[in-house]
């Protein structure tokens, strides 16, 4: 079912008050109210009927300007997205004012190249636009990430004493540089099938409008990108409408219909996915929510903090790295120092996963027969044996310590689930058929590390980097006995990945590891002399350098710990604090100095 909004302003006595309506038709039909965020025109990050931004800032065509110089400037003005992209339509002859479709498409270069293609003919000139597309924004500020190509021609033609534009290709083209000062990531936050998790949703939405909460609160609204649609839920109910204020005192108000229905949990779930989303965009409140004109919990709350719904932080848990793997053995990390833990960890281990939440350890050992073995279980007790294969990934937790996925000889997608604590994990079929479609000879995942909510991996495939769905589907099977009279009724799960994205093709094939931030980024170890590690955003648009003072490329292994960052190179164990100014240099651990090790921080 698609969602459209219908925007409109409203005033109340006291309060300065911008109020959306979400309608909820069965058919997609274009919008006349919400075509203000490039794509096409169905979920939109702005209304045209709210306030918006004033466009007497953006550069406007100037009969004393040379051609260069008018085309540079509507290529700034074209990311104006306002009343239909008039700023950028006043560069535009009649003719192709009438015939250009600006929602075609939004195509960010990494920088726009623009050539005459030969000097003034008359009262004509012709220029080639040059670069290479790194991403598409689409409907509902979604960021598809691509490495193409571009290459298109633009005719002018002089006006009276000035220059126009008369034949351009259709959509909007814009250079990275002015794509981020015009427009701010932002995550729109869902949930997993369990409800127990936020699961982030990177958007990207128009910054130069008076409140962003209205966008995004009707984005959330729409639900989750296409590609995330069967992995991840939304507490959101399919009703009438959504309406959002703004109070004189900075009370951001949401007002809701058709909750009724909702559990009690539902309902706390939908006020995570409200209030997380907007105090994330810095957009502090207090929150009011209402269901229906009056408070939407059983018990009166109408007025909710960050406090209300901390146990769905996006974040979850702080992270602190705690073990390693040292010379085959598991090693404990406390107060600065370093000792092996006792048990079946002791020896032989390749590499391992900790889950913060259970304890329990999975680890990877050689068996000495050119064999690897999957092992779980606590240090203390006798751990179970899952599987064996040639070779086998690190393993990697969920959030709440429930599933492991590892991936056998670089082909086979597993993953076990337990009950509980003390429940033995089983195995659930993983049909990994989708990645197929890249067409890739001879593919082999080194990596496939799943997101704390358990709904994405970010899968290594000879490595290149993808963000692959995680897609849970339960089935209702029913035995039936001799007699025709229906049987128990049995739950049968099973996974699929669905359609894989890649992202961080600037890296190439040069990644040997990456691994979760707790902002939902990651953190990419390669092999480049020259740029060993790098931050990537899980939606492909930014990828960030970081300091290469002190490494030693290769970077085979990466851990990331709020914000600092672990990576071991070709010589030790290195650690970067982000958040530090004046941390220029990556440092050696000092807990592993003086040898190898793979780092480990528990999920």
């Amino acid at each position: 079912m698609t969602r459209r909004f219908l925007t409109r302003t409203g005033t109340r006595t006291g309060t300065r008050t911008v109020t959306t309506a979400v309608m909820v038709p069965l058919l997609l039909t274009p919008l006349a109210a919400c075509t203000t965020l490039p794509g096409s025109s169905t979920p939109e990050a702005v209304s045209s009927y709210a306030p918006v931004p004033d466009a007497d800032d953006l550069p406007g065509p100037d009969d004393s300007q040379d051609p260069y110089q008018m085309l540079r400037d509507f290529y700034l003005a074209a990311t104006h997205p306002g009343s239909n992209r008039e700023a950028a339509k006043e560069f535009l002859s009649s003719d192709a004012e009438d015939n250009w479709v600006d929602g075609e498409s939004t195509m960010i270069l990494d920088q726009l190249d623009i050539n005459a293609t030969s000097a003034v003919s008359g009262d004509t000139l012709t220029y080639m636009v040059r670069g290479t597309i790194i991403g598409q924004l689409g409907t509902g500020g979604v960021f598809r990430p691509e490495s193409t190509p571009y290459e298109e021609e633009i005719e002018l033609t002089r006006h009276g004493d000035g220059w126009r534009i008369d034949s351009l290709p259709d959509g909007v083209v814009m250079d990275r540089a002015d794509f981020q000062s015009t427009y701010q990531a932002r995550n729109l936050y869902f949930l997993d099938p369990t409800r127990s998790f936020l699961v982030p949703d990177r958007r990207w939405v128009y910054s130069q409008q008076e409140n962003i909460g209205f966008s995004l609160v009707s984005l959330l609204g729409w639900g989750p990108r296409d590609t995330m649609a069967e992995a991840s839920e939304s507490a959101f109910p399919e009703a009438d409408g959504v309406k959002t204020s703004v109070d004189e005192d900075g009370t951001f108000t949401v007002e809701l219909t058709g909750v009724a229905e909702l559990s009690a949990g539902d309902r706390e779930a939908l006020a995570a996915q409200i209030i997380w989303t907007l105090a994330e965009a810095d957009i502090r409140g207090p929150y009011r929510i209402l269901a229906d004109g009056v408070a939407m919990t059983e018990e009166g709350r109408e007025d909710w903090t960050v406090r209300d719904v901390a146990d769905f932080a996006p974040s979850g848990e702080e992270r602190t790295l705690t073990q390693a793997v040292q010379n085959g053995s598991i090693l404990s990390i406390e107060d600065g120092v370093a000792e092996p833990i006792a048990g079946w960890t002791g020896q032989n281990v390749a590499w391992a996963s900790t889950s913060a939440r259970t304890e329990r350890i999975a680890a990877v050992t050689n068996d000495g027969d050119d064999r690897q073995e999957l092992l779980v279980g606590k240090p203390e007790e006798e751990p179970e044996t899952l599987t064996s294969a040639g070779n086998l990934t690190r393993p990697s937790w969920t959030g709440d310590g429930s599933s492991l996925y590892v991936v056998a000889d670089g082909q086979r997608v597993r993953k076990y689930v337990s009950a509980g604590t003390d429940s033995d994990p089983e195995e659930i079929h993983v049909d990994a058929s989708e990645l197929d479609s890249l067409g890739m000879r001879g593919s082999r995942m080194s990596v496939f590390n799943v997101s704390r909510d358990g709904t994405r991996a970010v899968v290594l495939i000879n490595r290149r980097m993808f963000i692959v769905p995680i897609i849970e589907e339960t089935q209702d099977s029913e035995d039936s006995g001799d007699s025709g009279e229906s049987g128990d009724s049995d739950n049968t799960t099973t996974v699929k990945l669905g359609t894989p994205t890649e992202i961080g093709q600037r890296l190439g094939d040069t990644v040997q590891d990456v691994d979760w931030r707790e902002d939902g980024t990651l953190l990419v170890g390669t092999n480049d002399q020259d740029a060993p590690a790098w931050v990537v955003s899980s939606d492909g648009s930014e990828a960030v350098q970081l300091s290469s003072r002190n490494v030693t490329p290769p970077v085979v292994r990466v851990a990331a710990a709020g914000s600092t960052m672990y990576v071991l190179d070709d010589r030790a164990v290195m650690q970067l604090d982000l958040d530090d100014s004046d941390s220029r240099f990556w440092r050696e651990v000092s807990s592993l100095q003086g040898s190898r090790a793979i780092p480990i921080v528990p999920n």
